[in-house]
């Protein structure tokens, strides 16, 4: 039998297909016009129908809006209405303490010479600020905004928010911190600022201070008007944690060195990192945890607003939660808050990637690619003294990530598939709970 050459092969394949097996034609702009999620985030745990809340930007053919979807419908809307596809992004919602508005910060950072994104070359220019917007029925549309910056932290008090405006810390009262006037510089200090963290009562704001090649952790107290700086080092220290009484602080501190400051080859290896917990009060801190050398001798980072969490379980001052790549694998440990032998969360030969913390502290949420290395799943993990296995949440041909715990067992985050864009859900009732899709209207009907 007489083969068929190569090019006699290639022209075959490229015959039309019948009008019955040619696929429905489509154009760039229908394929962007499904909206894309991101920036998931629940309500604190409050006393009234906003507990369990949830929110979340949508970028909508390029139009970035704020939405909230409230218990116990649970049926998204925009509480935000930029039309236009700007270029400006929209970051860092977080809910106030009472669940009834929603700050976030719209507009991309500033580069070196402190020029804020512009996409469309507006002469009027452009700017990074934060606004705040009610969530409640028919205010949504018309946020208020508060200052210029970013990096927000809303005291739980509720009385407060503060953030970082051109490496300083501004704050204003949170009702009426639109007004003209509200906001004002919170206190002086050396180096860039950020890194904002306020102690469990409210009534003190610890931050990280840049100092070039070294950084320390500080402590403002409004009502001693001090601020304190916790065991200053040649060091880069970052990621304070609050204890949950409010008088001790756990953080970050990478050994500043040459090596830790090349970024254009891969770094696996170098100075090992440590925990250290400080007296909030004097300023004195120890060592709890020291990485070892070799595999996870440099820091990791998990998909978090915070890189250590001080939870309430176990004995004594409760338990240190970090990620540490010990074993080659980004995994989660727990520590003693007074110092010990860390044990592991999450074994296993796979990356935990977005971790979220149980409203209870008693449970940790994280997806990971465990068991399924070409898709992501959610997972639980108890936190008590002993540990627990972790338990899956999400399974099946998809992907879920931004895990957030929303109120009771009910658990909010992002999923999509090889057939489905990816879309907020919230499930209720655990693992074989009930799913609801937050907007499922969302998507343009010209959506291929």
């Amino acid at each position: 039998m007489k083969r068929l050459s190569p090019l006699v092969l290639l022209l075959l394949l490229q015959t039309d297909l019948p009008a019955a097996d040619t696929p429905r034609a489509f154009t760039l702009e229908q394929v962007l016009s499904a909206p894309f999620p991101t920036d998931l985030v629940a309500a604190p745990a409050a006393s009234d129908s906003t507990s369990g809340s949830v929110a979340w930007v949508f970028d909508a053919k390029g139009a970035r809006n704020v939405w909230v979807a409230v218990p116990p419908d649970y049926k998204g809307r925009a509480v935000t209405a930029y039309p236009d596809d700007d270029g400006q992004e929209i970051s860092e919602v977080a809910f106030t303490p009472d669940g009834k508005s929603v700050a976030f910060v719209r507009g991309g950072p500033p580069n070196r010479a402190s020029e804020v994104p512009n996409p469309l070359s507006d002469p009027a220019g452009s700017t990074q600020a934060v606004f705040i917007v009610s969530v409640s029925a028919g205010a949504g549309g018309a946020p208020k905004r508060v200052g210029d910056g970013a990096g927000l932290a809303i005291s739980p008090r509720g009385d407060r928010i503060a953030w970082v405006q051109k490496d300083k810390v501004w704050w204003a009262p949170l009702d009426g911190a639109a007004t003209p006037g509200a906001a004002a510089q919170a206190f002086q200090a050396r180096g860039n600022c950020r890194n904002l963290r306020w102690s469990p009562d409210g009534a003190r704001l610890a931050f990280v201070s840049r100092r070039g090649d070294h950084a320390f952790i500080g402590v403002f107290d409004p009502a001693g008007k001090n601020v304190r700086y916790l065991d200053p080092s040649v060091d880069q220290d970052s990621e304070p944690a609050w204890s949950p009484d409010g008088k001790r602080i756990a953080f970050l501190r990478i050994p500043s060195s040459p090596s830790a400051r090349e970024i254009l080859r891969p770094h696996r290896e170098g100075t090992p990192w440590s925990i250290l917990v400080a007296d909030a009060g004097t300023g004195r801190a120890k060592p709890v945890f020291r990485a070892d050398a070799g595999k996870g001798s440099v820091f990791r980072e998990v998909v978090s607003r915070d890189q250590i969490l001080w939870t309430d379980t176990g004995a004594g001052g409760g338990r240190l939660v970090f990620p540490w790549e010990k074993d080659g694998w980004t995994h989660l440990y727990a520590l003693p808050s007074e110092g010990g032998a860390p044990a592991l969360l999450t074994p296993g030969a796979f990356e935990v990637e977005d971790v979220a913390l149980a409203p209870d502290g008693k449970s940790l949420l994280y997806n990971s690619n465990e068991g399924d290395i070409e898709r992501r799943h959610i997972w639980r993990v108890a936190l008590a003294a002993a540990g627990g296995k972790p338990i899956a949440v999400t399974s099946g041909e998809g992907s879920e990530w931004s895990p957030v715990a929303a109120g009771g067992d009910a658990i909010a985050f992002i999923r999509s598939g090889a057939k489905k864009h990816p879309y907020p859900v919230i499930r209720s009732g655990g693992a074989s709970g009930a799913e609801k899709e937050l907007a499922p209207g969302s998507v343009p009907a010209e959506y291929p």
